[in-house]
This record gives C-alpha cells, sequence and structure tokens, in this order.
C-alpha cells in the first residue's frame, strides 16, 4: 500500500479487516497466501529476460544496495550482458531518510559492475512501494507507447506479491528471481516470507472490500 505523509485511511482500514479475517478464519488466509509465496518463489526462473529488464528497487542501507538489491542488480548485470540489446529500468524514489533514490543508487552499482559502465538503463525515481513501482511503470510505458513484454526482477520471497500486483494492474510479463534457489533457501530470512504472506492476503483483502463497495478510488489504485 502506498506510503504517503498524510494518514492513509484506505489502507489502514483495509490492514484491520486483513486482520480481522486472519482471525475469524483461524489464519487459514495467510497460511494459504504464504504457500502461494512460497510456490512462486521457489519455482520461479532466474532468466533469461525478455523486452524491458525492469528491477525493483529496495530500501539503501547507508545511501547503497543491501545484499538483496545487489542481488537484483547482479542479475540484471548478468542478462543483459547476454543479451546486448537489452534495457534496464530501475525503479524506485527516496526512502528512509536516504540522500539517493533506490533507483539512482541501484544504477550507480550497476553501472560499477564489470562490463556494465555502457548499460543502457533508465531510472524511475518517484515510487517508494511495490504498487506504486508497478503503477508508475505502467503509466511510463502508456507515456512511451510501448509494448514490449517486461522482466521483473526481484527476490524470490517477492515475487508473489510483484505477481499478483502486476496481474491486477494487467500488465504483460513474466517474472525473474534475483538469485539461485540454493541461495534462497539459506541466506531468506523465514520472516520475509512470512511477512510478504501476510501482504498477499492484505491486497486481496483491500481489492475483494474495493469491488464489494464498488470504491472507485480504492480500484483505481489496485487495478
Amino acid at each position: 500500500m502506498a506510503s504517503t505523509s498524510r494518514i492513509d485511511w484506505d489502507s489502514l482500514g483495509t490492514l484491520a479487516l486483513t486482520i480481522l479475517v486472519g482471525v475469524a478464519g483461524a489464519g487459514i488466509p495467510f497460511v494459504v497466501a504464504l504457500a502461494r509465496v512460497l510456490a512462486v518463489g521457489l519455482r520461479t526462473r532466474s532468466g533469461p529476460a525478455t523486452g524491458l529488464a525492469v528491477v525493483f528497487g529496495k530500501r539503501l542501507v547507508k545511501d547503497q544496495p543491501d545484499p538483496d538489491y545487489r542481488a537484483r542488480l547482479a542479475t540484471a548485470a548478468r542478462l543483459a550482458l547476454a543479451r546486448p540489446d537489452l534495457r534496464i529500468l530501475i525503479l524506485g524514489g527516496r526512502t528512509g531518510g536516504a540522500r539517493l533514490t533506490e533507483a539512482a543508487a541501484g544504477a550507480q552499482r550497476l553501472r560499477a559492475l564489470p562490463d556494465c559502465a555502457n548499460l543502457s538503463i533508465d531510472l524511475e525515481q518517484g515510487s517508494t512501494d511495490t504498487l506504486a513501482n508497478l503503477r508508475n511503470l505502467r503509466t511510463l510505458l502508456a507515456e512511451t507507447g510501448r509494448r514490449e513484454p517486461l522482466t521483473l526482477i526481484s527476490n524470490r520471497y517477492h515475487l508473489a506479491r510483484l505477481d499478483q500486483m502486476a496481474s491486477s494492474l494487467n500488465l504483460d510479463y513474466r517474472l525473474c528471481a534475483a538469485e539461485t534457489l540454493v541461495t534462497a533457501l539459506r541466506s531468506t530470512l523465514p520472516q520475509r516470507w512470512l511477512l510478504e504472506g501476510f501482504y498477499l492476503t492484505w491486497f486481496a483483502t483491500g481489492k475483494l472490500w474495493a469491488r464489494l463497495t464498488r470504491n472507485r478510488r480504492m480500484l483505481a489504485r489496485v487495478t
């Protein structure tokens, strides 16, 4: 959900509703969502890329990409070096008090990798969460008239949420895992997978509520 300086009553309301649904359902909705997070995360391949390679930013640590973000960038570099005509778009605005946007820091890191100084890299620097990433991406594509398929690159624990939201926004895409399966299982903290399960439930609950109440404002955010 969006992060703003003003209170986001839609997000708070659907958050409370999600918790209520989870409690009423004895936790089963969260278990089902977690199963999807694991299924998508574990089965997704790490390439190849088609169309436009889209790298999702992540909150910086001391103005630098953290290990998860670096894995996304390294995968983009590998795919681009294997296919010289591949264009890369990095998403992410300024978050957490950082001096740089997530996209700008990612571009700096990517160009510093071996043989990557001249890669074709574009930046989207206005979004601060996954849904905003995808909405701004859709806007950019509409403004430029591009019809190419998208390769969405992120960490395995994040892929199910990308799949859920990109599908809701009617994007033409395929998922690409930033790490190998072995690396993900060794390095990813269990709570990341659990949290993503909650996020999936939250988004699904909010979207269903928006449809049931015919809330055009909320529907405009998620579809």
